[in-house]
Formats: structure tokens, sequence, C-alpha cells
């Protein structure tokens, strides 16, 4: 289940509807990206903030990014 805030890689071919746009704009993705959580907009999609902008996506397309795959970064003091 996904929650806010977390961490989502958006597979490619997929299809975005914006949240405050026109309803008939849809764009689909030519590569694979990755953005936040925003909220469970339906049984089925959620939002998530990609791009600079809030889009609604299928469930089905989001693969929740887990710690294995973030890398952390060590700093220098």
């Amino acid at each position: 289940m996904l929650t806010r805030g977390d961490l989502v890689r958006v597979r490619q071919d997929t299809f975005l509807y914006p949240v405050n746009l026109e309803p008939w704009y849809v764009k689909r993705l030519e590569a694979p990206q990755y953005g936040v959580v925003i909220n469970k907009a339906t049984e089925t999609e959620t939002k998530v903030f990609l791009e600079e902008q809030a889009w609604i996506v299928d469930n089905k397309c989001l693969q929740l990014v887990g710690e294995k795959d973030v890398y952390k970064i060590k700093q220098d003091k």
C-alpha cells in the first residue's frame, strides 16, 4: 500500500492524467521516471508529483522504491 511521501517508479508507456488541467490532456511516458505519492485518488488510482506537476496514475503502473533501491551518499566533513 502506498502512503503519502513514498518514492515511486512510474513505468514506461504509462498514461498520466493531470489533476488540475483539462481532463482530455493525457501524457504518455516514453521512459520510466520517479515521482512522489501525494495521496490516493480512487481505489485504483494515485496522485503522484512528477515533472513539477500533480498527475493521476493507475496503481498498476507504480512501483514502490524500497530501501535496497536507494543509495546513500556519504558526506565529507
